[in-house]
């Protein structure tokens, strides 16, 4: 025993736990003390630097009236209708398409304060065409009839300092003049925060326009 004692000096074998240091026995602690949470790094600030932001949940799309099958703006794919896999309720092992309205997308500070930049220059021209040559998908059956809706171009309308870029550099600029049959994008295209952060939420009617609900971000811009 007196040989562990000597072995360990920390050590009270009485009571099987590190006897109390004596002052000279102390480590020195020096004069400069760097806090424990110096010695951490700071996420919140590293998120910042490299324009990594809060992400949350919408549910998007475009309506039913909308000239095209789907609005691709500020990297964000506004759809009318998808499809969701789920199983046969018969138990077959086969899964069945069902659609719904829209899709779940994770939006992030930076694609919300891209959409408000882009909106306000997006517009849809609606072409003259009689609606002989409609899009893929798109048309609705009123009863018996199958009622042809007018076809649409996506516009975005350039800025000034966009336009002016391109002249530098000798490319074609394609300026932008105002048609009688342009109309908001934001007219046909809806954004809502789901409730339900955690898998996401549709409704099942479609909800109104971005034109009259605005775009709502949960936190500061």
């Amino acid at each position: 025993m007196a040989a562990r004692k000597k072995q360990f000096p920390d050590f009270n074998p009485d009571v099987g736990q590190p006897a109390t240091l004596t002052a000279q026995e102390k480590p020195q602690q020096g004069k400069t003390h760097i806090g424990g949470s110096d010695l951490v790094p700071d996420l919140e600030a590293h998120k910042a630097q490299t324009g990594v932001a809060r992400s949350y949940k919408y549910w998007v799309g475009v309506t039913p009236s909308c000239p095209r099958e789907h609005i691709d703006l500020a990297g964000i794919n506004f759809p009318k209708v998808n499809e969701n896999l789920v199983s046969d309720p018969m138990r077959t092992g086969n899964k069945r398409r069902v659609p719904v309205i829209g899709a779940i997308v994770d939006i992030d500070e930076h694609r919300v304060q891209k959409m408000r930049d882009k909106l306000k220059r997006t517009v849809i021209r609606f072409l003259d065409d009689g609606g002989q040559t409609e899009e893929p998908g798109t048309g609705q059956n009123v009863g018996d009839n199958h009622v042809r809706p007018r076809r649409g171009q996506i516009i975005t309308i350039p800025t000034e300092e966009e336009i002016k870029q391109r002249r530098e550099r000798g490319k074609p600029t394609n300026e932008y003049r105002p048609h009688p049959n342009d109309v908001p994008a934001a007219r046909y295209m809806f954004a809502q925060i789901c409730e339900d952060q955690e898998r996401g939420s549709r409704g099942e009617y479609y909800p109104d326009t971005l034109e009259t609900t605005g775009l709502w971000w949960p936190d500061e811009l």
